[in-house]
């Protein structure tokens, strides 16, 4: 085997028998990734939450929320399943007057198909709350939650492999460099933080969790996941009244898997299930345990050297490409913005007299649009105020109001380009309310925006070399050849088919780089036939 190597110039000729091959031209297969939105679906889920008790009936809704989590995902051919649950939580008027929270839960089961999909399918899926909405029923309080799934296909590009060298053939290398998958994560975990028990905290009723992630650091063979819990605490103090705080919660994961590097790319997102509060008495403190799951896929950068050009002496060359699709793959980053407006209440609502609670209902995303550099976000947020109201005999009245707050937010992304795919994850944080001549308020919420982008190129390999039909045998011993400018020795050895070997031995005087105009000479054996 002869390997001729000249000036760093990534050429070689390969003149092999036997099985021996070069490493970096294996014929293996390329764990190429992309990551493709198959679509979305949706699902309506009905919940009851009944009368309590016969003899004391619910008399108003104060507030409630949903968090849709997946708890099983089973992959087939054409299809993906995936059930979970939806987490119920009310903040409730008896009869009574007592002040109660209730929680329920329903089970939702939903079927995806799509023909990419088979098996061995990696399959990611975004949950949205959509809409959540009181539904008339016969049998007490009900609620209809419409919840969208986002299903996405991380795909193992197999087919696509690079040429191997054949005997009698010049080939030049290039690199070529893609993003490998390596893993998908799941992890749970659970954030914790108290709050003191004292004379203005009584009585834990109502929380509401959101988290997202301030930054993603790979390192070898673990990745850390850092972000915040924001949760909005309404509570009852000793005297009654009904109030409300928010808490943020930093926390640091350090989540093992395999394969991970320092120069990894990771994408995630973050949920929040329900959570539990425990009254500790003998410390003085309420302990909540917010349960989180990080869902991130890990993908690698994978550098190899293919053929990107050769040529044989004696046949013509044909090299056989195939283009395939690569992503590339920008690590999850967030963005903080703040959504301001004037919200009018509508006639038929009783004033707000005096605020006591505020809390982050949901905001959905219902569109997005990229351009180069900017993302420009639409949705609603949804805001839970509950509040006193003075009735025409001078009694405070316990009311509430959602507050569905349209937004517009557009930001500054550089490195996104209108033909990338992006993945949100869009979150609540702290939201100030100011009482306007009762009619009208003032709000100001503070928005989290999780984001990932993806790439898409399209991109070619040579996966074959055929050699054709046999060159014209030329009839002259010497060419004499002028360099253009920016040919390199392999243009013009394979200009003037000969080896690169022999252009050298043959030009003592020649310099590398080539100048434009170089005068180059190619001697050609001949044989005579003295017959």
């Amino acid at each position: 085997m002869y390997l001729y190597y000249i000036n760093n110039s990534n050429f070689f000729f390969a003149n092999f028998k036997g099985d021996f091959y070069l490493d970096n031209l294996e014929n293996d297969k390329l764990n190429i990734a992309t990551k493709i939105k198959l679509g979305s679906t949706q699902v309506k889920n009905i919940v009851n939450i009944g009368n309590v008790e016969e003899d004391n009936k619910i008399t108003k809704v104060l507030t409630v929320s949903a968090k849709p989590i997946i708890e099983n995902i089973s992959v087939n051919n054409a299809s993906v399943k995936f059930d979970g649950v939806v987490d119920y939580d009310l903040l409730v008027v008896l009869e009574n007057n007592e002040i109660k929270p209730l929680t329920q839960k329903t089970n939702f089961s939903q079927v995806f198909e799509d023909t990419k999909i088979n098996i061995e399918s990696i399959i990611n899926i975004y949950t949205d709350l959509l809409e959540l909405n009181n539904v008339s029923s016969t049998n007490g309080i009900s609620y209809s939650a419409v919840i969208n799934f986002d299903i996405y296909l991380v795909e193992k590009n197999l087919d696509v492999n690079c040429a191997k060298p054949i005997e009698n053939v010049f080939v030049k290398e290039g690199e070529i460099s893609f993003n490998s998958f390596v893993n998908n994560v799941v992890y749970d975990s659970t954030v914790n933080f108290e709050l003191a028990k004292d004379s203005k905290v009584n009585q834990i009723l109502f929380t509401n969790n959101y988290a997202s992630i301030k930054s993603v650091i790979p390192s070898n063979d673990y990745f850390v996941v850092s972000g915040e819990v924001y949760s909005s605490i309404t509570f009852q103090s000793e005297d009654g009244l009904i109030k409300s705080t928010n808490k943020t919660t930093t926390f640091s994961e350090e989540i093992e898997c395999v394969g991970v590097n320092k120069d990894s790319i990771i994408q995630a997102q973050i949920k929040t299930k329900e959570s539990t509060v425990l009254e500790n008495t003998e410390k003085g403190i309420f302990s909540f345990d917010v349960p989180i799951q990080i869902l991130a896929q890990i993908y690698n950068k994978t550098t190899v050297k293919c053929v990107v050009d050769a040529y044989s002496l004696q046949n013509e060359v044909n090299l056989i490409t195939k283009s395939y699709e690569e992503d590339d793959f920008v690590s999850s980053k967030q963005i903080e913005e703040n959504i301001l407006t004037n919200f009018a209440i509508a006639e038929n609502i009783p004033l707000v007299d005096k605020i006591l609670s505020v809390m982050p209902i949901n905001i959905s995303v219902v569109n997005q649009i990229i351009k180069d550099k900017e993302l420009l976000i639409e949705g609603i947020a949804v805001i839970n105020i509950i509040y006193y109201f003075e009735d025409e005999e001078g009694n405070n009245i316990l009311n509430s109001l959602d507050v569905e707050v349209p937004y517009s937010i557009n930001l500054n992304i550089p490195e996104l380009s209108a033909s990338d795919k992006i993945i949100l994850n869009v979150v609540l944080g702290d939201i100030n309310i100011k009482n306007k001549r009762s009619k009208e308020l003032e709000i100001l919420a503070e928005v989290k925006i999780n984001y990932d982008i993806i790439k898409n190129n399209i991109s070619a390999i040579t996966t074959d070399i055929n050699l054709g039909e046999e060159k014209p045998i030329k009839d002259y011993a010497l060419e004499i050849y002028l360099a253009k400018e920016g040919q390199t020795l392999w243009d013009i050895a394979k200009e003037l088919n000969i080896s690169t070997t022999d252009l050298v031995n043959q030009n003592s005087d020649l310099t590398l780089p080539i100048s434009n105009g170089e005068k180059i000479v190619a001697y050609k054996q001949r044989i005579v036939d003295f017959e």
